[in-house]
């Protein structure tokens, strides 16, 4: 017969367990592909988001590893092309920023789409799962939106990947407290992927990605300074 001590005493542990939360001891992946705000620009890669992520992501019990492989000026063409190399065997996540520059240079829409399409398939085909960031651009939004449901994909609007109430002193990228901000937003995206039940493709807002509304390539509309 199991004496009432013992069972107080698993009761006690088992309370503390619970009481202290998931705890996971699988090293993850996360690689942050990106242009000059995913970079650091101005602030330095010790000071943008994805350090800052990987900071909040290991205080909540995660053994992340959180690579920059942010470029400043790049174009969703030249992720395209280095994305096999930045995202090593081992990856898990990969979040998308960019396109803002595809936009000053001239893009078609088309063709910013067709990158970002390109690299969320080869992504699947890795099992890499992807969260796509806007541009602060809400055109782009709606757009960004159905192209990620359409492969299963997270988007995250533009206004939380990127905050203007946060400009440096060239009042177009992010200061180094804009970097805290948005990494504390990215967050729970990163915990739900990361939680050891592989969740259904959700959104940013948490909804289903059941569905995928059709996407109009007139909606980005042309680029204008952040200034």
């Amino acid at each position: 017969m199991v004496s009432a001590t013992r069972i107080f005493t698993h009761l006690l542990v088992l309370g503390a367990i619970m009481l202290s939360g998931p705890a996971y001891s699988q090293s993850s992946r996360i690689v942050a592909l990106g242009d000059s705000n995913t970079a650091g620009f101005g602030v330095g890669p010790q000071q943008a988001f994805p350090a800052h992520l990987e900071a909040l992501l290991r205080a909540t019990g995660h053994d992340t590893q959180v690579v920059n492989a942010g470029v400043s000026g790049d174009t969703t063409y030249g992720m395209l092309s280095r994305l096999d190399a930045a995202a090593a065997p081992g990856t898990q996540i990969a979040i998308i920023q960019g396109g803002y520059n595809d936009r000053l240079r001239g893009s078609p829409p088309a063709t910013i789409i067709a990158n970002i399409e390109a690299i969320l398939a080869r992504l699947n085909a890795r099992q890499i799962r992807g969260v796509v960031c806007g541009f602060f651009d809400p055109g782009w939004d709606v757009v960004g939106d159905a192209v990620a449901r359409r492969y299963g994909a997270i988007f995250v609007p533009g206004g939380a990947c990127y905050d203007s109430t946060y400009r440096g002193p060239d009042g177009l990228h992010m200061n180094a407290a804009g970097h805290q901000v948005i990494a504390t937003r990215l967050l729970p995206v990163m915990q739900r992927l990361l939680a050891p039940t592989r969740p259904r493709a959700v959104d940013y807002m948490g909804r289903s990605g059941q569905g995928h509304p059709q996407h109009r390539h007139g909606a980005i509309r042309p680029a204008r300074s952040r200034s």
